[in-house]
């Protein structure tokens, strides 16, 4: 849908434009006509869209944006070449098609319009890259009367709202003001709900100039993106990367991580991960922090055996940017929530919130919440469907469960706070035997091939239910698994704060 909306976007303030060209081509043609006024014409419109791609650079420029920054004004839009295109386009076309009935002065507009438009869309351009430097000045003068103490960055468009929202929360605690800096106008609006604070849009690399200012003393990193090497450079602050979580994936080990000043970690286990997997980065670059989103983390008031009906949350992850990256287990879920109904369980579905982005994957999720919309109207059990509770936090859903099944992710290290039992759905090809090797996360983990899932075997993962919702013999070894984890203070966000101050102070 988005890319068909900006495919739309590209090619609709070209269609006037084109379309005055083959009217005027075709005028010419069928009346063979002489007059240097025609010949005007199609010159000038040529002009025109030749000088498209011109107007296309010029607009592709993001204006410098900036929201809830006290002391600045933003200024009024000027509007974007490829709508005046647009408009000039519509008018051109229509005095192409009077110009055929032979007007002198329908022909002799039509030059004069094309010839303005040409220059208004030029100017549009020039205007708004002459009028930058000022801009930047005003943003720089508001900042510093402002006083931000750190920034939080991401070069992320506006998929990457959950990744800012579970930092924001505990930095919010400190009482401290600071920026939120995207580097892409669709991220300005999602950036903005989530916080009260200012937040900048530099598009380019000049832009990130008019940010930095003598108060702030640290950036925060929640993504891992090729653009981030660009603020990295500025020396005057302490670069921290966060991440977004903790997991076995690739990226938690990116070796790209080694450019950072302070690489902030949830546990002992992360600290590891990082030469287990052959990257060689400074150790004390570390600082384990725990997971300051947890803290509101209950643990479980009960035995799962003990739990009528249990309440399974079901979260499998995103499928992934390439092979590596594939752990999703989202096109074998209604199999998993058809056998959890079958054991009785309630179940909580939660998917990845990049899934929703996706066409297949959405299908994916209209039929699992199908599911269980038909056998709550069935049998009266309390199912929730993701649509029901797409915008909650995510330790509140932890604390309605009774045990949880996931892939290999994030979702899995941060449910190990609760003390509640978890399965895992292994991806493909990964068996039984290899898993622990390949993803020390699964120690105390129910796990479940997903070929066990793409089957119409009967027996499915019901040895596994069994297991996970009524024996757990796993009990006993899910606390040390976790301390290694998360560390040892559990829902205790005071050892991130304290880190954060002694970015901020040193």
């Amino acid at each position: 849908m988005n890319t068909a909306r900006r495919v739309l976007r590209l090619l609709l303030p070209q269609i006037p434009l084109a379309a005055a060209v083959v009217i005027m081509l075709g005028l010419i043609a069928a009346t063979r006509d002489e007059r240097p006024v025609l010949w005007l014409v199609a010159a000038v419109a040529g002009m025109v869209v030749l000088a498209l791609p011109v107007a296309d650079y010029l607009g592709s420029i993001e204006p410098l944006r900036v929201w809830n920054l006290p002391g600045y004004r933003q200024p009024r839009s000027l509007p974007r070449p490829g709508w005046v295109r647009f408009s000039v386009g519509v008018v051109v076309a229509v005095l192409a098609l009077l110009s055929w009935s032979g007007p002198a002065w329908a022909a002799a507009a039509l030059a004069l319009t094309a010839a303005v438009g040409l220059v208004v869309v030029t100017g549009v351009g020039v205007w708004q890259i002459r009028g930058r430097p000022a801009e930047r000045g005003r943003v720089t003068a508001a900042l510093n009367g402002y006083g931000p103490k750190f920034v939080v960055y991401t070069a992320r468009r506006n998929d990457a709202g959950y990744q800012l929202g579970m930092w924001l929360a505990p930095l919010e605690k400190l009482e401290m003001r600071y920026v939120v800096l995207v580097r892409s106008a669709d991220a300005v609006p999602v950036a903005a709900r989530l916080t009260n604070a200012p937040v900048v849009c530099a598009s380019t690399a000049p832009d990130l100039d008019c940010v930095v200012v003598e108060s702030m003393k640290a950036a925060f990193y929640v993504n891992m993106t090729a653009e981030n090497n660009s603020f990295v450079l500025y020396r005057s602050m302490t670069h921290v990367y966060l991440g977004h979580g903790d997991s076995d994936k690739e990226l938690s080990t990116h070796p790209a991580h080694a450019m950072f000043d302070k690489i902030f970690v949830a546990g002992p286990a992360a600290r590891e991960r990082y030469p287990r997997n052959g990257v060689l980065i400074d150790d004390r670059k570390f600082v384990v922090v725990g997971r300051p989103q947890l803290v509101a983390a209950q643990p479980a008031g009960q035995p799962v055996r003990e739990a009528e009906p249990p309440r399974v949350l079901v979260a499998p992850t995103w499928r992934g940017y390439n092979s590596k990256t594939t752990l999703s287990s989202l096109p074998a879920t209604p199999r998993l929530v058809q056998e959890l109904i079958r054991a009785g369980a309630e179940v909580i579905f939660r998917p990845h919130p990049f899934s929703w982005l996706g066409r297949a994957e959405r299908r994916y999720i209209e039929s699992v919440d199908q599911l269980l919309r038909a056998d709550r109207d069935r049998g009266g059990r309390s199912h929730l469907l993701a649509t029901e509770q797409r915008g909650s936090d995510i330790t509140d859903v932890f604390n309605v469960s009774d045990a949880m099944i996931t892939d290999i992710g994030s979702v899995l290290v941060d449910y190990f706070v609760t003390g509640k039992p978890y399965g895992v759905v292994l991806p493909v090809g990964v068996d039984q035997r290899s898993a622990l090797e390949r993803y020390p996360t699964l120690q105390a983990a129910y796990l479940i091939p997903i070929e066990i899932l793409q089957t119409s075997a009967a027996s499915g993962p019901g040895a596994v239910l069994q297991s996970l919702l009524r024996d757990d013999p796993l009990a006993d070894r899910r606390a040390e698994v976790a301390r290694h984890y998360l560390g040892d203070r559990l829902g205790d966000d005071r050892p991130f704060l304290d880190a954060v101050r002694r970015v901020i102070t040193d």
